[in-house]
């Protein structure tokens, strides 16, 4: 989803090949937001989907967020303006008149188009728009990552922030896009069985604050009082220890999931209008007499095998994906990651990840 130049161009000896690590990634994650959002649609009060839900929402945008960070290339000068404004500015204003037609023809209402307020979740288009222009001003801070953290907590001290322009969730989930600029997915390192107690645990907190209303987790609205900010600061804690988690146990070989996790914009984009056709159609409403452990086993394989299906549709949106096919050949995108820049104390070339074999080593390696 960006726009890298041609051979003969300026950035011709940075060019690279997929890491096959961020597209395996990719996939699992936006597999987790198809479930998510499916799971958000079966929970009703069972003790059971309400702790899978919080439990996925714990991590899967931060880890997302986090990813997004670790390709952002910290200038942004003119070509990286166009950029920005192909690969996110332009699809977000398309998709949000997109998904009000949809919704009108849906719910026989009529169409209106209100640019203030991301629809649904177009907020992440809205909110990466946001990071992308923030981080070189965030970079040029003595510390970032500490800054981004302070913000993300006095955020909710604002009585006025919430779902226009995706300020919250951009104020919020910042820290894991300086901090995935900052450390990318080489410093992601230790036992792969840490990471597997570390969800483990992740899991029980989940259960632990089945209650707790998921607001806190979409981090799209202010605090109802005084004691927001120590509640907010667990949870985004605990949310760091998820994407590490999930991150790490991430296959950084390529695999069945790489090609899929190169479409992971078009699943991400497609299949909110599936979901809301669902909604329209009373499917959701039909599987709600369904035993809880039913609901939940149809919202993993069911929302998993949709976030494959939409892969394969890809192509026929892609043009809306990225509008760079507007400018001149010298900056159309040949889907590749962009190289970035050096950023003190990241390293900007690609390692070779380690070749490890047999269950134990991939779990302490």
């Amino acid at each position: 989803m960006s726009i890298s130049s041609p051979p003969q161009a300026i950035d011709q000896p940075a060019l690279r090949t997929r890491n096959p690590q961020v597209d395996n990634a990719r996939f699992v994650l936006i597999a987790l937001v198809v479930i998510g959002h499916g799971m958000g649609a079966l929970r009703g009060h069972s003790p059971l989907l309400k702790a899978a839900y919080h439990f996925i929402y714990l991590f899967h945008i931060p880890a997302f967020v986090y990813l997004s960070g670790s390709l952002a290339r910290a200038r942004f000068d003119t070509r990286q303006g166009l950029r920005w404004l192909c690969t996110l500015v332009v699809p977000l204003l398309v998709f949000q008149a997109i998904y009000q037609a949809w919704n009108a023809w849906l719910l026989h209402d009529a169409f209106t188009y209100r640019i203030t307020v991301p629809y649904w979740l177009l907020w992440y288009l809205a909110s990466l728009a946001c990071w992308r222009v923030m981080l070189p001003p965030m970079l040029a801070l003595g510390r970032p990552l500490l800054v981004a953290s302070a913000i993300a907590l006095l955020a909710g001290y604002a009585g006025d922030i919430g779902y226009p322009f995706s300020l919250s969730r951009t104020l919020v989930f910042l820290p894991f896009f300086i901090a995935g600029h900052r450390f990318g997915l080489d410093d992601l390192r230790g036992p792969r069985i840490a990471a597997v107690v570390a969800l483990l645990l992740l899991a029980a907190l989940a259960w632990s604050i089945r209650d707790l209303d998921p607001v806190w987790l979409y981090g799209s609205v202010a605090y109802p009082g005084a004691w927001g900010g120590f509640r907010r600061a667990g949870l985004l804690t605990a949310s760091a220890f998820g994407v590490w988690a999930v991150l790490r146990l991430v296959p950084r070989r390529t695999s069945v999931l790489t090609a899929m996790g190169r479409q992971s914009l078009a699943v991400y984009l497609l299949h909110g209008l599936l979901i809301n056709a669902a909604t329209a159609w009373g499917l959701w409403a039909s599987l709600q007499q369904l035993p809880p452990a039913w609901r939940l086993g149809i919202a993993i394989t069911g929302g998993t095998a949709l976030a494959c299906l939409l892969t394969r549709a890809a192509p026929l949106v892609r043009p809306l994906l990225d509008f760079g096919w507007l400018l001149s050949p010298a900056t159309d995108n040949p889907e590749r990651h962009p190289p970035r820049r050096p950023t003190p104390g990241h390293a900007d070339t690609v390692r070779t990840s380690r070749q490890s074999s047999g269950l134990t080593r991939w779990m302490f390696g």
